[in-house]
């Protein structure tokens, strides 16, 4: 096993654990998701301790994403089954979760050699230079031009994608060592970017108002290795609906699932349709510059190939209600948020009818775009609720969501107290720094 993991510790550290350099597996490289579960992972944690272990423990991460959670659970001692059916994280994944062990990369002469002749190719103008980037990184019009990288990294992009693309089509490389190419394009699409995360939009100019991001964007693109983990077991990573999941694997109980499905109405599609484009080389149809409606460039796949139910407050319920159903685990975990389009308590509900159910929480603070700005809800209420298909509930729904509400309400107190005391603190510095800045205009 990879000793640069430890498996006991499931605490997000920013400083320790930044993805573009630590060389922890769980968070290496990890993209910038919104909803990634990394700051959850000790909650995560936590909730398995309530679960038990098969003689070969399988761990399903159906709506895997980024996939921290699968590579929680592969350091873990579980053999991982990982799926989400966007074609990124099926790359990432493959990678991460696919993979115990760097492919040999033969005919290249190993992993690192095959990425330093990648970062070594000259630049190429290509579909997201076209279409992505600025006729000019300096003389660039904002109501024409689109901006979400510079053009020497779009090129860069572009020159690294095309080759990846012949040595897979020559048979250099096979589809192990394509994800383990891609993964770490993948994150560098996210780390180069101009945007704030996700790809509905771009800064107008380079790095935003504030520019703190202006390091990473006017940076070289330049791949790095992915960081691998060995748990012992042939892993597994699927691109599918999670609902077709579950009902192709009835047949063979599973240990734990994972569930972590769409909060709200964005779907990842569209948030991440960049990397899915990068992901599947198919050069959709676009205009070169800005023209009505297609300023962010936001491919339509989403809308017809990957419509999730769980974006629509009608169909939310019912589709997970239903997959609950489905699903044969013995235990299944549901992270989920205050801020959720299903109701509280008809999550508790569809969980109650198959089973006993606790709950673990946490407060957590909210996604925020820019940290400058206010938020008059700083802090939601993560949980995991924990599910026994083999034992029956002892208690009804209405106790136990009672039960839950209580908690929820004291862990929002317990932080609206800490929230109070931090704006108490900002108010001093702001109107000690207003006097500091007159007294020294009086002085000019």
């Amino acid at each position: 096993m990879n000793s640069a993991s430890t498996t006991q510790e499931t605490t997000y550290i920013r400083g320790r654990h930044s993805a573009v350099r630590t060389t922890d597996f769980v968070f290496n490289q990890l993209i910038p998701y919104i909803g990634n579960k990394r700051k959850l992972l000790d909650l995560i944690a936590q909730s398995l301790k309530h679960t038990t272990k098969s003689e070969v423990p399988t761990f399903l991460d159906i709506f895997a994403g980024s996939g921290v959670v699968a590579r929680l659970a592969k350091t873990l001692g579980y053999r991982v089954i990982a799926n989400d059916w966007e074609p990124y994280a099926k790359a990432i994944n493959g990678c991460y979760i696919g993979n115990n062990t760097p492919p040999e990369f033969k005919a290249l002469g190993g992993y690192d050699k095959a990425l330093a002749l990648l970062n070594s190719l000259p630049p190429r103008v290509d579909w997201i230079t076209e279409h992505l980037c600025p006729r000019d990184d300096d003389k660039y019009d904002i109501a024409v031009d689109r901006m979400f990288y510079m053009r020497k990294n779009g090129m860069r992009i572009d020159a690294i994608r095309h080759q990846i693309v012949e040595w897979r089509a020559s048979g250099i490389i096979d589809d192990n060592e394509q994800n383990c190419l891609l993964a770490p394009l993948l994150y560098q699409t996210c780390y180069t970017s101009n945007t704030s995360g996700v790809f509905k939009g771009f800064h107008n100019g380079w790095g935003g108002q504030t520019k703190t991001a202006l390091y990473r964007i006017a940076g070289d693109l330049c791949l790095t290795p992915a960081v691998f983990f060995d748990n012992g077991y042939d892993n597994q990573v699927l691109c599918s609906d999670a609902q077709r999941v579950a009902e192709n694997m009835r047949d063979e109980e599973l240990d734990v699932t994972y569930l972590d499905p769409p909060y709200n109405q964005h779907p990842y599609g569209s948030n991440y349709h960049v990397l899915n484009s990068v992901a599947l080389w198919d050069k959709p149809k676009l205009s070169k510059t800005i023209t009505p409606g297609t300023k962010s460039a936001i491919r339509l796949d989403w809308r017809t190939e990957r419509r999730s139910p769980y974006n629509y407050t009608d169909e939310a319920a019912k589709a997970y209600a239903k997959l609950v159903q489905t699903l044969n685990s013995r235990f299944i975990l549901t992270s989920y948020s205050t801020d959720g389009f299903i109701p509280l308590e008809k999550m508790l509900e569809a969980n109650i009818k198959r089973g006993h159910v606790r709950v673990e929480m946490k407060g957590y603070k909210r996604y925020r775009v820019s940290s400058q700005r206010f938020s008059n809800k700083p802090m939601n209420v993560e949980f995991v609720v924990v599910l026994d298909t083999h034992k029956a509930s002892d208690v009804s729904i209405d106790e136990l969501h009672h039960s839950v509400t209580a908690k929820e309400t004291s862990v929002l107190n317990g932080h609206k107290e800490y929230a109070t005391q931090k704006q108490v603190q900002l108010a001093l510095f702001e109107g000690a720094r207003e006097e500091y800045v007159t007294e020294a205009s009086a002085q000019n």
